[in-house]
Parts: structure tokens; C-alpha cells; sequence
């Protein structure tokens, strides 16, 4: 019995790290990002527009695994260690009859659907998370130009996305911030990448901060493309 004791109270001293953390709320996170397969009429859309967020601080999110900005805080690193931001499997998502009913239809066109768990933590302490997905694209030569011309004078260009670094490019690109106080917060920062009838890309944006509760499901919508998040405790 005395035995039981002094293990408890040596528990009791060790700091929670995990996914048991009294402070830390861990959540089932599902989103499902789709295309219009038919641009809607009257719409125009700016040329000179370029993705822009902020990669270089955010958790990459990819169905082998994610990882971590280099600055990520011990929080974060713990809950990697824990299982956070793995891509769930299939018999996890609750999104896929909707999904096959969106694609059947002929009007939509699903670009990226998975399902992860995370703790939430409030939003000055939270980091995004990038996502990208739909068809691989050909290098956009307005990324390069871009890119040559904060390397020919050295200094930063306000119009060079942060999103080129000479990797693959997807349709779908950028990133979700998920964070709780009172309410769950989703704050996407997404683009998706389109070319008009003359062959030139260009790149519309969605970024719409939405409050929302647990277990509720929620849409958010632009005329070319839509997403679909909901968020259970």
C-alpha cells in the first residue's frame, strides 16, 4: 500500500506533456475543400494577385506525417509526439458520403479531405497549419520572376509569395489557424489556383474567420471553391 502511495505522489510531480495535459482540449478536426468545376459568370479576377501565408511558420501537414517550424514552442513538439496532425484513416472521416454526392453531381471537384486530431490552444499561442492539395500544376513563371528579383538586389519584395520555394505547386495551397476560448475559432487563409481563357494563371483567396461549436458542421463559401470543416471534442 505504502508502495502505491509514494508511486502516486512521484506521478503526481511529473509535468503532463501529453494528450492527458490538464490544460491542453483535444479535438477531431475533418476538412474537406472542393472546386466548382464550371467558373460562375460575371465574376473578374485580379491577375497580379499571388498566394500569401505564412509557411515558413506553420505545421506542414501531409498524409505521411507533419512537421514543425524549427521555433515550434515545447506545446507543440509534445503533441506531435502524441499522435497530433496524423492523418486519420478513412473509416474516420464522416464527410465522405457527402463528398461522393458532391462529385456525382458533376459540378464539384474534391481537392483535399482528411481528418487529424490536435489540442486547441488560444490563438496568440497557435500555429497554422498548411495544406495543399488538387492537381500538381506547372511551374507559374510570375513565381520565378518574382524570386529573381529578390535575388538580383538582395532586398525582400513585398510581392514574392512566400509559398515559392521551387517545390511542387497544387491548386489548392495555404493554410487553416484553429483556435478556442469561449468558442472554436477557424481562420482559413487558402488559395486556389486557376487559369483564365487566355492560359494565364491566377489566384483567388478565401479568408473568412468563423466561430463555431463543437461537433457542429460548418461551410464556408467563395464562388470558385468551398470548404467544409467541422470540429468534435
Amino acid at each position: 500500500m505504502k508502495y502505491w502511495i509514494a508511486l502516486l505522489a512521484s506521478l503526481a510531480l511529473l509535468p503532463l506533456t501529453g494528450p492527458v495535459a490538464a490544460d491542453e482540449r483535444w479535438y477531431q478536426v475533418e476538412v474537406l475543400v472542393f472546386a466548382r468545376n464550371q467558373n460562375p459568370g460575371g465574376e473578374h479576377w485580379r491577375l497580379d494577385v499571388r498566394p500569401d501565408y505564412p509557411r515558413d511558420q506553420a505545421i506542414i501537414y501531409r498524409d505521411s506525417g507533419a512537421s514543425l517550424p524549427d521555433d515550434a514552442d515545447t506545446p507543440h513538439r509534445n503533441a506531435l509526439r502524441n499522435g497530433a496532425w496524423q492523418a486519420l484513416s478513412e473509416g474516420n472521416l464522416t464527410l465522405n458520403g457527402m463528398r461522393r454526392q458532391m462529385e456525382s453531381s458533376g459540378e464539384f471537384r474534391s481537392l483535399f479531405h482528411s481528418a487529424w486530431r490536435q489540442p486547441m490552444r488560444e490563438r496568440n499561442q497557435s500555429l497554422p497549419i498548411m495544406i495543399q492539395g488538387g492537381r500538381q500544376l506547372p511551374p507559374d513563371p510570375a513565381l520565378y520572376r518574382a524570386a529573381d528579383a529578390v535575388q538580383g538586389d538582395g532586398n525582400a519584395d513585398t510581392d514574392t509569395p512566400p509559398a515559392f520555394d521551387g517545390r511542387p505547386q497544387y491548386e489548392l495551397q495555404g493554410t487553416l489557424t484553429l483556435s478556442v476560448s469561449r468558442f472554436l475559432h477557424v481562420d482559413p487563409n487558402l488559395w486556389l489556383a486557376r487559369d483564365d481563357s487566355s492560359g494565364q494563371r491566377y489566384y483567388v483567396d478565401m479568408r473568412q474567420s468563423r466561430r463555431m461549436r463543437s461537433g457542429e458542421l460548418h461551410y464556408i463559401d467563395h464562388p470558385l471553391f468551398g470548404m467544409v470543416i467541422k470540429i468534435t471534442r
